[in-house]
């Protein structure tokens, strides 16, 4: 039988029917994930009733099967709440595997939840996460990598966890020792401040292991959420620079592009072909200058700026055929803030020219930045929480590691209600304690320069007194 787009293409069409065995048949209506050629996770109808579909299509397609129904098993069998697996079969003719389960209308992932929530709302989406995974443990089931996507809550906030497949079922529960390196891996995908601000909130997975709590048990979970927060941030910001399912990699003439596969290639293409990467003479130029140049251009429709790192002089030029550039390194850096819940215009693609291997000009495209420069806000918005916000993502660098390398004022984005840090391709991660307490010393002299007066001034150097720990 020829191959159907369902199972090896990114682009499916919809609706498409599945004949199952046992001549049930099936029409697929939304696809809510998909690897191609691997797995496809779907909303279906089945006699007219919603349910959810888990197609396996890759070479270990059985094994993945098999694995997914045994996780969910184990849950429902331990009273975990998940979406309660209705029939295991599979592709009539194909023999693909297929797992069927109750479809959870209204329902939303826990990292969307916790993204639109406000503070009070974490407090109680987090409690209700630890008590689950509490649950997991006792029950013997450790995520082999947790991902807060594994989790949705229903239209009444009920919480679920899903996707057995990710899940280690043991025969006894967790010790502390597997049981702290995962609550790491969960506190490690949740802004810094989610633990270190809610110390107290362990108390609901401790009292249900019936563990008691200890300020040395706290520094080892802090710890490894660290790490694993490291560990993400490099994950994410290495697919960057491959084809994925987030992002495309590929060559075009003598050109290297690096972009998001939701920021369409024909608009981009088609962008590059009119203006040949120069500002158009209608472009709004935003800083003109000889090391670089920014400006505001529109590519399929999206308001995007695009910022050109210019070669200075010859010698320049030769410089930059040996190091990285600019573009790469600024794209990694924003790629990899999303782990660190620091924001910044989403990235959209980096281009490099290349002659005959050798690096020569790069831009970096972003969306648009919400709001205007701090040195323009901060003026009219000297209240307390206003300069806590900006201080606090102030802190958010050192906090978490990191060394911006430019703190201006204007690289600092902000409105009522967001702060966005531009310019990033001075930043980076020292590896040890004595380079970072100096280099977060030093974004903060500069951060603090920003302000002549001398009562604003003050105010933010106690405000980024906890700025490293």
């Amino acid at each position: 039988m020829p191959k159907q787009d369902w199972e090896h293409r990114r682009e499916i069409a919809l609706p498409f029917h599945l004949r199952l065995s046992g001549a049930d048949e099936l029409m697929c209506e939304e696809i809510l994930r998909l690897l191609p050629g691997r797995r496809l996770v779907c909303r279906a109808r089945q006699n007219g009733r919603p349910v959810l579909v888990k197609l396996f299509l890759g070479k270990e397609r059985q094994r993945e099967a098999e694995q997914d129904a045994r996780g969910i098993k184990a849950m429902m069998a331990a009273g975990i709440n998940t979406p309660p697996l209705r029939l295991e079969t599979r592709v009539e003719e194909k023999g693909y595997p297929v797992l069927l389960f109750d479809f959870i209308s209204g329902a939303h992932s826990f990292r969307q939840c916790w993204t639109e929530a406000g503070e009070e709302q974490r407090s109680a989406l987090l409690e209700d996460l630890l008590a689950l995974v509490a649950r997991q443990h006792q029950a013997g089931l450790r995520q082999r990598d947790f991902h807060l996507n594994n989790f949705i809550l229903d239209a009444q906030e009920q919480l679920y966890a899903i996707d057995g497949g990710d899940l280690v079922v043991g025969a006894s529960p967790l010790g502390k020792k597997e049981s702290l390196a995962s609550l790491g891996m969960l506190f490690g995908h949740l802004p810094q401040a989610a633990l270190l601000n809610r110390p107290q909130i362990l108390s609901v997975y401790l009292k249900q292991r019936g563990w008691s709590g200890s300020p040395r048990l706290f520094r080892k979970i802090s710890r490894a959420a660290n790490a694993f927060r490291h560990r993400r941030a490099r994950r994410i910001s290495r697919k960057g620079f491959r084809s994925c399912s987030e992002f495309v990699a590929r060559c075009k003439e003598n050109l290297r592009i690096c972009q998001r596969r939701d920021f369409s290639v024909d608009a981009l293409d088609e962008w590059l072909q009119s203006t040949g990467l120069a500002p158009e003479a209608a472009a709004t130029i935003l800083k003109p200058g000889n090391s670089q140049t920014v400006w505001l251009s529109h590519i399929g429709g999206v308001e995007v700026v695009i910022k050109r790192y210019n070669l200075k002089t010859r010698l320049h030029a030769l410089r930059r055929v040996f190091s990285r550039s600019r573009a790469s390194r600024s794209w990694e850096n924003a790629l990899s803030l999303r782990a660190y819940h620091i924001d910044t215009p989403q990235p959209l693609a980096m281009i490099e020219e290349r002659r005959f291997g050798l690096r020569q000009r790069a831009w970096l495209i972003t969306a648009r930045a919400r709001g205007i420069g701090a040195n323009c806000y901060i003026p009219g918005h000297e209240d307390d929480a206003t300069l806590e916000r900006l201080a606090t993502t102030v802190r958010a660098f050192g906090l978490n590691g990191l060394v911006h390398g430019d703190m201006k004022a204007t690289n600092f984005m902000m409105t009522g209600e967001t702060v966005e840090v531009i310019d990033l391709d001075s930043m980076f991660r020292p590896f040890t304690a004595p380079v970072l307490r100096a280099q977060v010393e030093k974004d903060h002299r500069r951060f603090l320069q920003n302000w002549p007066d001398s009562g604003l001034q003050q105010r933010f150097a106690r405000l980024l007194k906890p700025g490293f720990g």
